[in-house]
């Protein structure tokens, strides 16, 4: 689901991440391991031991970016959670550069040694029994770049290609999607005020839906670094409740590089309500009640999200900066409804409001990645690619639609196109998912699409029930 639904597992977390051009930029180094220590760094409950505090590690080779960082066009903060927050780079760069073969040559130029990097490199600890402990398949080994006839490959050559055939090579959003997201946001404010001054359920309720829009939109922003920094995320994430800057770190970086792994904050951030581990068993609960309540947990998503990031801060596991006063939009938007409504009618309004909005996001977030096949663990340890991986995991319907009927999924219905090329606008994902369709009839790659029912009724069953029972994950797999 959307990042920061990890409230139960967010105790352990150590670190946080912060928006471009913000001051000591270099906060996240200071919160990770020293090197050659096997002290953890936390992100969203789950322990990362990054194998350096100096030097990127990208497919199996060793580079000094220092110098680099402030040329970034996706700034330096990004790359200085890649290496402080995470173990391994490979994922992240190859997944955010469709034009893989003129950035590889830019990197080359900051390659050094090998001896170099290993003798900075801070080794796991032995005999690690955690869950999120690398498999046996994963610890011989680290990720590699691609060849350049691989299927995630061809497919990233087709999509550059197309980009630059509609002038926009940097995956940016059209006009269109701009004007629609400042339509919406316009909106927001008015279903608020008419809310207010009604104190309407009908309006409450059209309320939750544009707030709905919003979140996705930016779910779209935090992906793209110009509009990240240009704090379009804050107004479609912060506004409604939801938080870009945790988005920017354990969603981004996390959940889409290790996506249905124990590395994903998603794997747990449901439980012990909803168990979304196939390989666990499930407890009585677990099995016969919960997955059939799904509804009414979701309804209360995003009320835990903001908490337990309001704990973790408070806690001082995530860093208190100046963009906590973004977290003060939620608490006013209390204030402005009970403020005329009072405690009964007021709450009623704003759990309306709210609970639209949990249970429409994360219902469809869900979705995407407890279809039946997402679950099945020995096809993701089977894929060629991580681009592979990433059709084993994620789940996608009303194929061939367009932009603006995508519109009532909240455009997750082209998750999978969305995890192949995550930084490129969602307004391009109708054109890509032909590119993807095609590429995978050449490559005899299934692409499994289903009706949306079919999926939401494989994603209670597989609360209820274990499909990969004790099974291991390998968090390679795919690009190993």
């Amino acid at each position: 689901m959307g990042g920061g639904g990890d409230a139960t597992q967010a105790a352990r977390q150590r670190g946080g991440s912060r928006r471009e051009g913000e001051p000591n930029a270099d906060d996240a180094a200071a919160q990770s391991a020293p090197a050659n220590s096997s002290v953890p760094v936390w992100s969203s409950g789950v322990a990362f031991f990054p194998p350096s505090t100096k030097y990127w590690r990208i497919g199996g080779k060793w580079y000094d970016f220092e110098k680099f960082m402030d040329k970034h066009p996706g700034g330096a903060t990004i790359i200085k959670m890649a290496r402080d927050r995470f173990e391994d780079c490979t994922y992240v760069f190859e997944a955010h550069h469709s034009d893989f073969q003129r950035v590889r040559k830019i990197i080359a130029k900051y390659e050094i040694p090998e001896e170099v990097g290993e003798a900075s490199r801070a080794q796991r600890p032995e005999g690690d029994k955690n869950d999120t402990a690398l498999s046996a398949q994963d610890a011989k080994t680290t990720p590699q770049l691609l060849g350049e006839d691989a299927f995630y490959s061809v497919i990233r050559k087709r999509v550059d290609t197309y980009l630059k055939s509609i002038g926009q090579p940097d995956g940016g959003p059209t006009w269109f999607c701009c004007l629609l997201f400042w339509f919406f946001l316009v909106a927001f404010f008015i279903a608020g005020i008419i809310t207010r001054e009604t104190g309407s359920f009908y309006a409450a309720a059209a309320w939750g839906l544009i707030s709905s829009f919003l979140g996705a939109f930016g779910h779209n922003w935090v992906h793209q670094p110009k509009y990240h920094r240009w704090g379009w995320d804050i107004l479609s994430l912060d506004l409604v409740g939801f938080s870009s800057q945790g988005w920017y770190r354990e969603h981004v970086l996390q959940h889409h590089m290790y996506t249905n792994t124990p590395w994903d904050h998603h794997f747990k951030g449901t439980e012990p309500w909803l168990v979304c581990d196939s390989r666990v068993e499930r407890a009585w609960l677990q099995r016969y009640v919960m997955p059939y309540l799904t509804p009414v947990l979701l309804a209360f998503g995003l009320y835990a999200n903001f908490m337990g990031n309001i704990y973790e801060i408070c806690c001082g596991n995530e860093k208190f900066d100046w963009t906590f006063i973004f977290k003060l939009l939620l608490p006013l938007q209390f204030w402005f409804i009970l403020s005329k409504w009072g405690c009964p009618h007021g709450l009623a309004l704003m759990f309306t409001s709210h609970g639209i909005l949990s249970v429409y996001y994360y219902s469809l977030a869900l979705m995407n990645h407890n279809a039946e096949h997402c679950c099945d663990v020995d096809a993701r340890n089977k894929s060629r690619d991580w681009g592979e991986a990433q059709l084993n995991v994620s789940a996608d319907w009303a194929v061939n639609g367009s932009f603006v009927q995508a519109i009532i999924w909240l455009w997750l219905n082209y998750h999978t196109v969305h995890h192949l090329m995550p930084r490129t606008d969602f307004s391009h994902h109708p054109a890509i998912q032909k590119i993807l369709i095609k590429t995978c009839k050449e490559f005899n790659v299934q692409y499994i699409t289903k009706d949306p029912v079919t999926i939401y009724c494989e994603m209670v069953r597989s609360f209820a029930s274990p499909q990969s029972l004790f099974k291991e994950i390998n968090i390679y797999g795919g690009g190993v």
